[in-house]
């Protein structure tokens, strides 16, 4: 089962938490059969042994997590980037964001959305789209005039065309996005690239 692109993957685990504990137990178990017995060197030091191994595994598992987690950063500052070059460059846009997906049909999807600028939430019928939609996603539309209207009541079910959707981005990425410390590592990736 894929996990959702959407989320930020946690720096934490459990497992690592876990195995640093036992490390340390390990450790200091090694510690005291050192000092209390010299005859216990062996025992002392399959305790140690173990302590480093378990250390190592911990460590493994936080580098890789740690990672994962820079890595989905990175790329989602630059969706929002990119999201804000496509509003830039197209006329009337809202966003709307994804808050749950009912039913997927092969021609589409019924979801409930939030209409970011005006805080209304209602349901929807998505025609399908090129992209991979998930809870927590930030869409970028033109909403239809034939649907929406200024002043006028919010329809009960909104049809939202493929034609009218425009793009993408996480919605747990916008604290990422406004903090300037992420801007920088965006920058050195993508001139890597080139």
């Amino acid at each position: 089962m894929r996990t959702n692109p959407m989320v930020k993957p946690q720096a934490s685990s459990g497992w690592a938490v876990t195995l640093a504990v036992i490390s340390c137990v390990c450790l200091t178990t090694a510690i005291r059969l050192f000092i209390a017995q010299t005859a216990a060197a062996v025992v002392g030091l399959a305790f140690a042994a173990a302590a480093v191994v378990l250390a190592g595994i911990a460590a493994t598992i936080w580098v890789v997590k740690v990672r994962r987690s820079r890595a989905w950063i990175t790329h989602a500052v630059q969706q929002w980037e990119h999201f804000s070059t496509v509003k830039s460059q197209l006329g009337v846009t809202t966003e709307i964001t994804i808050l749950d997906i009912h039913s997927l049909d092969p021609t589409g999807t019924w979801v409930t959305l939030r209409w970011d600028k005006f805080g209304y939430v209602q349901r929807a019928w998505m025609e399908a789209i090129p992209d991979e939609i998930w809870r927590g996603s930030v869409l970028l539309i033109s909403p239809d005039p034939n649907q929406i209207q200024v002043h006028g009541p919010w329809p009960e079910v909104y049809c939202l065309m493929a034609a009218d959707y425009h793009t993408y981005a996480s919605s747990a990425a916008i604290p990422f996005v406004t903090d300037p410390k992420y801007r920088p590592r965006v920058q050195v990736n993508s001139s890597k690239a080139r």
